[in-house]
């Protein structure tokens, strides 16, 4: 991603990334990564993003109705 594509999305987004190598891997596909190897993938992260997003929804859902 070039730099002043990076720097509209931080603006966008309210945010600065600290590793944008980092950035750049989460928004890569794997499709894209198989075609221009060695590029790296978002595969890994999207598993831990899940994961991450899984335990914030059951959070949210047990506050809510601790019954359920």
């Amino acid at each position: 991603m070039d730099p002043g594509a990076r720097a509209s999305l931080e603006r966008a987004l309210g945010h600065r990334f600290r590793d944008p190598a980092l950035l750049e891997r989460a928004l890569t596909h794997t499709s894209y990564a198989n075609e221009h190897p060695p590029t790296p993938h978002h595969e890994g992260l999207g598993l831990l993003g899940d994961a991450a997003l899984g335990l914030v929804v059951a959070e949210r859902l047990l506050a809510e109705s601790p019954e359920a």
